[in-house]
């Protein structure tokens, strides 16, 4: 059993997504139990949560090393991994009592993507609302418009979605979206070579990846692979 934890804790040592994270500081936490060194639960999440706020500012700070981001990570995954600790610390510690915990069982708390939606089991109805719901959050969110904008822009671009003409993608974009929340590039392409961008390649780079691995969560592989294309691409051009 301790070699389990043992190896998790090596093969998550340096991981970069949130389940990677969560996964690591699980089996911190029961080789420290298993040494009869580990402090009470909630004191020891009150510390995790700390330090992935302090690796997330650190990351923040190191972004303007070229490439720093895609191996290390962009510090909005240390952000949330705090956020998901302090906002649903009950369900959080439950996890940590268990002696065993699945990617599923993580995603669940992480992406509020309930095991009925998972893997073989999620619908296209279900993914569909999850895309939806994140679009939706994006727009909620001072400055996070144009990525709202992008995740439906990958939709089209896989053909999840049939949509050709601007006419078209508009039209999609009410009938998905609703007629309420206006896009703010009517264009609605995913490729940063086609849709309208105010930031640099870099930070371009840290939205792609945002996006590639909320689809990729989601299983979409048909879109993960677009989107690996575009910041090859990108990344060329860098």
């Amino acid at each position: 059993m301790q070699n389990k934890y043992r190896k998790m804790y090596n093969e998550n040592l340096l991981g970069t997504s949130d389940v990677s994270i969560l996964k690591f500081y699980y089996a911190s936490f029961k080789i420290q139990q298993a040494k009869n060194k580990v402090p009470e639960i909630s004191a020891f999440l009150d510390d995790c949560a700390k330090i992935s706020e302090s690796t997330s500012l650190k990351l923040k700070i190191s972004s303007f090393i070229p490439f720093f981001n895609l191996l290390f990570g962009t510090g909005r995954e240390q952000k949330h991994i705090a956020e998901i600790i302090r906002t649903k610390r009950e369900e959080v510690e439950s996890l940590f009592m268990e002696d065993d915990i699945s990617d599923d069982a993580l995603k669940s708390i992480l992406y509020g993507i309930s095991p009925l939606m998972q893997a073989n089991s999620l619908t296209r109805e279900d993914t569909i609302q999850v895309v939806r719901d994140k679009i939706l959050k994006c727009y909620s969110i001072k400055g996070k418009k144009q990525l709202g904008d992008r995740i439906f822009g990958y939709l089209l671009a896989s053909e999840l979605i049939s949509a050709y003409t601007p006419e078209d993608r508009l039209l999609a974009w009410k009938a998905f979206v609703g007629e309420k929340i206006a896009p703010s590039d009517t264009k609605l392409h995913a490729n940063p070579s086609l849709n309208r961008s105010n930031v640099d390649n870099k930070t371009l780079l840290k939205h792609l990846d945002t996006i590639r691995e909320f689809y990729s969560e989601i299983k979409l592989e048909k879109v993960v692979s677009i989107i690996k294309k575009d910041m090859e691409n990108l990344s060329a051009k860098a």
